[in-house]
């Protein structure tokens, strides 16, 4: 699989480069014929493609989130447009929580953790490779900034309705995705955006583009959070067959009864929400707790971002339950790198038989997303650990699946 990564990191590269595909072919001679078929219904059946960004500091789980506004802004378009839109998915980047710094973390494609053809039975996606095969070295039509409204009163923006606008770039502007200095545009501009996701369709009907990226997605709001469509989109994004394979042989192996999940978040949540982290014997007590009132639950698994001296206290303090953590061998490590490792934590926890979280975490909040999915129980789903010295802390909200 680490040969396979590469390979896909190469065949971007490749593809960007091609000019020969049949693909290509047919796309710039349609191009080529615009003037003769305007008026013509050929013109509408060539698909037109959205890419898009994310901040770069934003971690996986926010970048699952931004995917699915784009996803609900795609469906949008291919209701109100006479043409086929596509979405293009953005490749996977070394993020701040990938610490294997001996891995080659870049370039990776959604499959790797994605179970693609679930995806699509939802959206119309792409791979950016495929993309590529595709658009050949075609400049892009528009690249897209999205940036804040300079809010200086409440009184200049008073009723924060759903508006854009062209505007003067506030900061320097990205030249360059995904380290692909071919990725080139067009034009370019920065526009003030302030909405729902869907309202990015108004940009698209303005520029007229075939293809268009859009950089800092995550402006975009949802048009329903929790919505029917929000749930039938999440539904979609699958994890990779891989992936729930590794999780269901060490369930087999390990948890071969029932067991409690606890994610405890450490890191950077001990200085950004300290109030939301207990101390480590903390987490312990309320974990030993929360097991005396469930029957006949002895197995505890921990999905943690701690040191490995932390997570040996923890054990200890958990003694004499059987506590276990996923730890990637080798093969696996190399395989599906540090983002597929925590899905496997993920995939694990989803399925525990009580799940108790990090408040405030999205990592936390997925598992619960996961667990809705799966139908279990909301009492054994929303729970979060409180912080020290908090005798009730408030617990989740309750985000029910809606179909």
């Amino acid at each position: 699989m680490r040969l396979d990564i590469a390979r896909w990191c190469l065949l971007v590269l490749w593809t960007v480069v091609q000019f020969e595909c049949s693909l290509c072919t047919d796309y710039n001679s349609l191009l080529e014929e615009e003037e003769t078929l305007a008026g013509s219904s050929v013109l509408n059946t060539l698909p037109r493609y959205i890419l898009y960004d994310v901040n770069k500091p934003e971690g996986f789980n926010l970048r699952r989130d931004v995917f699915i506004r784009m996803a609900s802004f795609i469906l949008h378009m291919n209701k109100v447009s006479d043409y086929h839109w596509i979405l293009v998915l953005p490749p996977w980047h070394r993020l701040y929580h990938w610490r294997s710094s001996n891995l080659v973390q870049d370039c990776l494609p959604w499959s790797l953790f994605f179970n693609i053809d679930s995806i699509k039975k939802i959206i119309p996606v792409v791979e950016l490779h495929e993309f590529f095969q595709i658009n050949g070295l075609r400049p892009l039509d528009v690249q897209v900034t999205l940036q804040d409204f300079n809010l200086k009163s409440l009184e200049q923006y008073s009723d924060f309705s759903d508006k854009w606008e062209v505007a003067n770039c506030k900061g320097q502007v990205q030249k360059e995705f995904w380290n692909l200095n071919n990725l080139t545009f067009t034009k370019s501009l920065c526009i003030s955006f302030q909405g729902i996701s869907t309202l990015l369709a108004d940009i698209v009907e303005n520029l007229q583009p075939r293809t268009i990226i859009f950089d800092h997605a995550e402006l975009a709001l949802h048009n329903y959070y929790g919505g029917k469509e929000y749930w039938m989109i999440r539904k979609s994004m699958q994890f990779s067959n891989n992936l729930h394979e590794i999780a269901k042989e060490f369930k087999k192996k390990n948890l071969k009864q029932d067991y409690l999940c606890a994610h405890l978040r450490r890191r950077d949540f001990l200085y950004g929400h300290p109030s939301d982290v207990p101390s480590i014997n903390n987490t312990a007590r309320q974990i030993i707790e929360k097991l005396s009132l469930l029957n006949n639950i002895r197995t505890v698994y921990i999905a943690t971002d701690t040191s490995k001296k932390e997570f040996k206290e923890l054990y200890n303090y958990l003694q004499p339950y059987e506590v276990f953590k996923f730890e990637a061998d080798e093969e696996t490590l190399n395989n599906y790198l540090d983002g597929g490792v925590a899905i496997i934590d993920q995939i694990i926890c989803s399925q525990a038989n009580y799940f108790i979280g990090t408040s405030k975490s999205t990592f936390s909040f997925r598992i619960q997303e996961e667990r809705e999915i799966l139908r279990l129980p909301s009492e054994t789903t929303f729970n979060s650990f409180c912080g020290d010295n908090i005798v009730k802390c408030t617990q989740p909200t309750k985000w029910r699946l809606v179909e």
